[in-house]
């Protein structure tokens, strides 16, 4: 494996995640590589149907809701930071809205990444195929390499 500099690790606070963080920080330290955690926020169209009064007034909020949730992230991310990373090796993140695939790729490109580690949720049959798998459209899309860490619950 060539030199490793720089790893983007995408999180989404869940188990799997952190797993998938873990294998990011042992991969960064061994090859003295930084990270950059970035978490993505799916785009809310703001625009309301005609169809529902309800509908309008909740539209009208959606920036003040995506607001929060970006702050939200932030902190949540800095708390990933001091938490399981800081120390260790160097850290950033981004908190991005958008399509997560499509948001994760372009990070990717533009970070220069060497490599992204993520998780996938281990998703199959039907529920894989409605909902799509967000490290699978990193896997084709991606131009670095992407290790993805299936995560497998224990009862």
């Amino acid at each position: 494996m060539k030199n490793l500099k720089k790893i983007i690790c995408p999180v989404d606070f869940s188990e799997p995640s952190d797993a998938a963080l873990k294998s990011a920080v042992e991969l960064a330290e061994q090859y003295s590589a930084s990270i950059v955690l970035v978490h993505a926020i799916t785009e809310i169209d703001p625009t309301p149907s005609p169809s529902y009064t309800l509908t309008h007034h909740l539209m009208d909020q959606i920036p003040q809701i995506m607001g929060q949730m970006t702050e939200n992230a932030h902190k949540a991310m800095q708390d990933l930071i001091k938490n399981h990373i800081e120390e260790r090796v160097p850290a950033d993140h981004r908190v991005v809205i958008g399509d997560p695939a499509e948001s994760i790729v372009e990070l990717a490109e533009n970070e220069e990444a060497d490599l992204i580690v993520m998780s996938t949720h281990g998703r199959s049959g039907i529920k894989g195929l409605f909902f799509g798998s967000v490290a699978e459209k990193v896997v084709r899309s991606a131009a670095c390499p992407v290790l993805t860490m299936r995560y497998k619950e224990t009862s």
